[in-house]
């Protein structure tokens, strides 16, 4: 943007460059070389005027808003680029840490599939600590009245077997 405000200056300067010759000529009398009427050299005013408004209201505003038409489109183009590549960089960055997950199995799977196993053990235990359990036992009369309230004898024996410290 500062090169097209640089440019407007530019531009206007170099109008009131022109609008200063256009005025200084428009008081310079106009001489005639021959007494015929032909001018030399120099324009008469209201050639001078017409080419004033011309200079005034078409070539400059046209020329202005073109200059500044291009550079909002260059602008916008660079701006679409820029756009382009900071979401081909957030793809490429999605796509590698997909890779990662991939390549490496989450710390919560990892922390699932460990509880799974010590769940697996400790039903092992609770079904081996059931099978040794005597039929005819106080402690078996007992864990019966116990486990009354769960949804299965080895959840039952797994909260005893926690609370009396048998698991490894």
């Amino acid at each position: 943007m500062e090169s097209i405000d640089r440019l407007l200056a530019e531009l206007r300067a170099e109008y009131q460059e022109s609008q200063k010759k256009s005025a200084q000529l428009k008081s310079q009398p106009t001489v005639k070389a021959e007494p015929s009427g032909e001018q030399v050299g120099f324009p008469s005013s209201q050639t001078l005027k017409t080419v004033g408004e011309t200079l005034d209201y078409g070539t400059f505003d046209s020329d202005l808003a073109q200059i500044k038409a291009e550079y909002e489109a260059q602008d916008q183009v660079q701006e679409v680029a820029k756009q382009e590549q900071l979401k081909a960089e957030y793809e490429a960055q999605k796509k590698a840490q997909e890779l990662a997950k991939q390549e490496q199995p989450p710390e919560k799977v990892v922390q699932k599939q460990s509880q799974v196993q010590t769940h697996r053990e400790k039903v092992r235990q609770a079904q081996v600590w059931l099978k040794n359990l005597s039929k005819n036992s106080d402690e078996r009369f007992w864990f019966d009245q116990f486990a009354f309230k769960y949804a299965s004898r080895i959840d039952a024996a797994i909260d005893y077997l926690q609370v009396v410290n048998e698991f490894d």
